[in-house]
């Protein structure tokens, strides 16, 4: 059980409702409205449909799949679903975008998104199927011996045996994209699992910890350069948390968690704040923090979010609810 911090200030609960409020009437019609025809959405509304986007919107949705007093929920998620149906690539991996003919990241996201609304067993298997077979450049020995001839060691540190998932094919491992991966994989039941998935989510947990940033956390690129630590990013490191939230007793992810307590003040807008909501309570986490943030946001927003923004808020505010089960869903 990871480290819990007791928290019962009148501000933590003001700060729960704030966000709940927000979720419900700002975020969840915007999320509603911004569906484009074809089903699918666009990062915010009117913009072109594409997967990433999609895929945010339906896991967000499932919150409120049996909710009555919701009118378009089911109708709205079901037009998502045919979109990521008919989106989905022969080899079962999903393109970045509408008319491209190559899988990428994004087929972990999808997973999660048809994962989470209990739909598409056969679409989720295939694409579970793509994604372990799928190898970043840095995974193999050529990469290696390249990166030691240019004296990269001098440049970064890490472990070049340990590898994760790439943003574009054939190139080197990221965080972000091995985190969304490690995220669909854990969640999948073990009979939608390859039978090479124990494998690479280990070695891709272990790159993950040897990507950590000196003193907790994750960024984009890697942990130190030259000799000099990298900083931390909110985004990154929710993302890191949630795929190793099953090591949550490790002193690293707590080292982490306090990380992202230490900097929720300093944090400026409503997906990062969402963000850091989300990866405390699916690691149980009781944040200490004392500001009431989210009714910070609501009040000084102007407009509704993006789509992405709205669905992390509804994730977020969601507290215990499905998601929380979806995270969890796929152990045994």
């Amino acid at each position: 059980m990871p480290l819990a911090y007791s928290n019962s200030s009148a501000c933590a609960r003001v700060d729960d409702e704030a966000l709940t409020s927000y979720a419900e009437r700002i975020c969840l019609p915007a999320l509603l409205a911004s569906e484009n025809a074809d089903g699918g959405w666009g990062f915010r509304a009117g913009a072109e449909s594409r997967v990433e986007p999609t895929s945010w919107a339906l896991l967000a949705l499932a919150e409120h799949a049996h909710a009555p007093d919701v009118p378009g929920v089911k109708d709205a998620a079901a037009r998502g679903l045919r979109f990521l149906e008919a989106a989905q690539l022969v080899d079962g991996s999903w393109p970045a975008a509408a008319g491209q003919n190559t899988g990428s990241w994004v087929t972990s996201l999808a997973c999660c998104a048809l994962l989470a609304q209990q739909a598409g067993a056969n679409l989720v298997a295939r694409g579970l199927a793509w994604l372990c077979a799928e190898r970043p450049g840095d995974s193999g020995f050529a990469w290696r011996l390249r990166s030691r001839l240019r004296g990269k060691r001098n440049v970064s540190a890490q472990n070049d045996f340990l590898y994760g998932w790439s943003w574009t094919h054939a190139t080197a491992s990221w965080v972000e994209p091995t985190s969304y991966a490690l995220i669909a994989l854990q969640a999948a039941p073990p009979e939608m699992q390859p039978t090479s998935a124990r494998q690479r989510i280990a070695i891709a947990q272990s790159m993950l910890f040897d990507r950590m940033c000196p003193g907790g956390g994750w960024n984009c690129g890697n942990p130190v350069v030259y000799g000099v630590a990298g900083e931390p990013q909110v985004g990154p490191t929710v993302w890191a948390l949630l795929a190793l939230r099953d090591q949550a007793e490790r002193p690293e992810v707590q080292a982490s968690l306090a990380w992202l307590e230490t900097n929720l003040p300093r944090v400026r807008t409503l997906g990062s704040y969402a963000l850091t909501q989300i990866a405390f309570r699916a690691l149980q986490h009781r944040s200490a923090a004392p500001e009431d943030r989210a009714s910070e946001f609501a009040a000084g927003s102007e407009g509704a979010p993006g789509v992405c923004e709205s669905a992390w808020t509804i994730l977020a505010a969601s507290g215990d609810g499905r998601f929380s089960k979806f995270l969890w869903s796929g152990k045994s």
